[in-house]
């Protein structure tokens, strides 16, 4: 089997409005880690970046591959989900989403490993948030 050497690993995302997505990511992961330009807003998440695209721009792109975004069906199928350092950093990233305008997703749930806790963003993109006791850390 041949070995792709990977240079990045990115993720694109449709937005009802760039302004408003731009403050709910500075809200939630701070100001160095989500910038934003005319077109697009970037979310540097890791060694990972999240792209969040205007929804006709975004169509414009899945053209290509005959494919639609459409918000009116509310259904998303996909989740981002991030490690964070504390149990206290998670459950404030989940305050601060819900202060930026996002919405909790029931109640953080604790696990012998640690914790989880989900969020959705106000164009409903699910986030779930994980601390790894270092105990469980391989």
């Amino acid at each position: 089997m041949a070995t792709v050497d990977i240079l990045e690993t990115a993720f694109s995302f449709p937005v009802a409005d760039l302004a408003r997505t731009h403050r709910f990511y500075v809200c939630v992961f701070g100001s160095e880690a989500c910038t934003r330009d005319e077109e697009l807003v970037s979310l540097k998440v890791g060694a990972m970046t999240v792209f969040f695209i205007p929804l006709e721009e975004f169509n414009q792109m899945l053209k290509p591959a005959d494919k639609e975004t459409d918000f009116t069906t509310g259904k998303f199928t996909s989740m981002l989900s991030c490690t964070v350092v504390s149990r206290d950093e998670a459950y404030a990233s989940l305050k601060a989403a819900v202060d930026g305008g996002g919405a909790a997703c029931g109640q953080a749930v604790p696990y012998p490993w640690g914790l989880a806790a989900y969020f959705k963003d106000p164009d409903e993109h699910l986030w779930e948030i994980l601390w790894r006791d270092p105990r469980f850390r391989e």
